[in-house]
């Protein structure tokens, strides 16, 4: 799951830094252009950060 994996670290990064709007636009650019379908990365990408 490297590319999701990548872009959910990125946007944890982007949180830390205080920019929530690049966390945001960078998990829905992981959703659209994921590996698989907007659905499935979407359950790839919680169930990799199951306590949030």
């Amino acid at each position: 799951m490297g590319f999701l994996h990548d872009r959910l670290t990125e946007a944890k990064d982007a949180v830390a830094a205080g920019q929530p709007e690049q966390a945001a636009e960078t998990i829905v650019h992981a959703l659209l252009e994921g590996p698989g379908t907007f659905d499935q990365n979407l359950t790839d990408i919680v169930s990799e950060n199951p306590d949030k």
